[in-house]
């Protein structure tokens, strides 16, 4: 009996130390329950700061994006605008040209009646010498000369021409 007295005591105390154990591994199983919680709950915080990052980040480069999109629309503007100015200039010095030209054109022909003017002037000095020295009046007036006839200037064809091109807009 005392064997087993003995055994019942060894037995319990062999029940009290696993008890002690189970206890200090359920205390230790909590800790490490709380110490694990604790930890999911800084790695969510975390996770929710990189998702903050994240978006905030997406934004600006929507932005960016949109940023780069009006740049691109300014710059194409501002290369258009270019082309339509070198295309004006280029314009506006073809119109220089041509005006050029028909001034060249118009002081020739100033030139020509200029000269046919003053073979006129030497040929109606002559004839003037020729003409009667009284007309009467009033068919001077009404544009009749009876007693000479009036020198037509003849104009060629390049005059009416010339004409013509002054009627038209520059280009």
């Amino acid at each position: 009996m005392e064997e087993l007295e003995e055994k019942e005591r060894q037995a319990n105390e062999n029940i009290e130390g696993l008890m002690i154990d189970i206890a200090a591994a359920e205390e230790e199983i909590t800790r490490w329950k709380v110490a694990a919680e604790q930890e999911a709950a800084a790695g969510r915080a975390v996770e929710q700061e990189y998702r903050d990052q994240i978006s905030s980040l997406k934004q600006e480069v929507e932005e960016t994006k949109q940023t780069m999109v009006e740049l691109e629309k300014k710059l194409k503007f501002k290369e258009e605008t270019a082309t339509a100015a070198m295309a004006a200039r280029e314009a506006a010095e073809k119109s220089l040209r041509l005006a050029d030209v028909r001034a060249s054109r118009l002081r020739d022909r100033v030139e020509e009646l200029t000269r046919q003017l003053e073979n006129l002037d030497n040929k109606n000095d002559s004839r003037n010498r020729t003409r009667p020295r009284y007309v009467c009046w009033p068919w001077e007036w009404l544009g009749i000369d009876f007693v000479g006839t009036r020198p037509q200037i003849a104009m060629p064809e390049q005059q009416n021409a010339n004409e013509m091109e002054l009627s038209e807009p520059l280009l």
